[in-house]
């Protein structure tokens, strides 16, 4: 039985804590922490000395272009980045081509994924083919082996939404919404705000993430639960605060580039700032921190969207939407948020790895106890590295290249089984 000893590192419990200790992988689950713990016999020890042990982070927002535009990423690469970013396990989103909208792709896509450095889960498309008329199959996509449901990149529709949170309610799986009104949106490319009015481009009001948050919320209320995805405004996390304090259940997502950069960083017409929501403004940042702070958000997640270079070359009006996230997200969530003061190592735990598990219902993850999978990301919060220019993705289009950070992975565990080691 292959065993794993990892040693003398911080290790960091989103229920009990930090201490310095020693962790066992063996056949692929934690069995054993302690202060100081004897290799048995064959094992493969590493040390962490000054090393951040986590539980092995969860990204429940990636797109991984499989199938339809390889050429971007695909479910190797997406893996493969995920480990270089510290992301034991991922859950891809629907919004492919042709969309996960049936059990049978569904089980193609999760055949094509076994194996890979990274777990890669599936959420399956809420309306038949995603496209809002009429609901999909959850039964049978559930059966497949579908994790979640959502429409993601489109907003799910008023007319079925009561009717998916009773049926995702009823089989015990998440429904997700991307908020947004698109007859709001219209043709904008950016946020409505200076930036767009110094670029000259057409820009979304805020109102077209509100309302449809503030829709989510009042059909929960009544309906049961939904996850909202990559909250942007300070409006937004607002009416998510209010509507936990009456108790509906309800939850929220934020992604690192609405917590660590604003409109005010576009300088430029480069769609590497391009993304949907977009970048919002300075006080929409520092209340996104607030909400992170004071646990009205409920998890970070990536949105990793790549896309190829000579799309994103076409500036704002050309461009698709989005930018990539997998291999930043550990390190931004350490220098904005940790090392910042802003929350402690614990709440990091329990936005990247224990809320996403719970989400998702990955019983045996987002911990670090015996009988938990031995999933583990180890982070180095005294190197500085810039974000560099090429990346394990097959895409680039970040805004962060050439930022220095602390908190880069040193290692990543999945199974037990080091995928990626610095």
């Amino acid at each position: 039985m292959q065993s794993l000893l990892i040693k003398n590192g911080l290790v960091i419990d989103p229920v009990c804590g930090e201490a310095l200790n020693d962790i066992l992988l063996k056949g692929g689950r934690i069995s054993r922490l302690a202060r100081r713990i004897k290799p048995p016999p064959g094992c493969q020890v590493f040390d962490a000395a000054g090393l951040w042990v986590f539980p092995g982070f969860i990204d429940a927002h990636v797109h991984a272009r499989e199938p339809g535009a390889e050429a971007a990423e695909t479910l190797e690469s997406a893996a493969r980045a995920a480990a270089a970013g510290g992301i034991t396990a991922a859950l891809l989103m629907p919004n492919t081509s042709p969309a996960l909208a049936t059990a049978a792709l569904v089980k193609k896509y999760r055949r094509r994924a076994a194996g890979l450095p990274a777990a890669l889960y599936f959420s399956a498309a809420a309306t038949a083919g995603r496209s809002g008329k009429r609901t999909s199959n959850l039964s049978a996509l559930k059966n497949a082996g579908a994790l979640a449901f959502t429409d993601d990149g489109s907003c799910l529709p008023r007319g079925l939404l009561a009717g998916l949170i009773k049926k995702a309610a009823a089989l015990g799986l998440p429904l997700l919404d991307h908020p947004e009104e698109f007859s709001r949106t219209g043709r904008g490319v950016i946020n409505a705000g200076p930036a767009a009015r110094r670029l000259g481009l057409p820009g979304i009001p805020p109102e077209a993430e509100l309302f449809a948050v503030l829709r989510d919320l009042l059909a929960a209320s009544a309906a049961g639960p939904i996850h909202l995805q990559h909250l942007s405004l300070a409006s937004s996390v607002g009416a998510l605060r209010a509507a936990k304090k009456l108790g509906w259940p309800v939850t929220g997502e934020t992604c690192p580039h609405y917590f660590t950069l604003s409109d005010a960083d576009i300088k430029t017409d480069c769609a590497d700032y391009k993304m949907k929501p977009p970048l919002r403004s300075p006080a929409d940042r520092r209340a996104v921190l607030a909400a992170i702070a004071d646990r009205t958000i409920d998890l970070i997640a990536s949105d990793h969207a790549p896309h190829e270079r000579r799309l994103k070359a076409k500036g704002f009006k050309g461009a698709p939407f989005g930018i990539i996230g997998l291999e930043t997200l550990a390190p931004l969530c350490v220098t904005a948020l940790v090392l910042a003061g802003r929350i402690t190592k614990m709440r990091l735990a329990e936005l990247v790895s224990l809320n996403p598990a719970r989400l998702l219902g990955l019983k045996r993850k987002g911990r670090l106890r015996p009988g938990f999978d031995a999933d583990l990301t180890l982070l180095d919060p005294r190197r500085v590295r810039r974000v560099p220019a090429e990346f394990v993705s097959k895409s680039a289009n970040s805004p962060f290249i050439g930022m220095p950070l602390r908190g880069w992975p040193a290692a990543t565990i999945a199974a037990g089984k080091m995928v990626f080691c610095k």
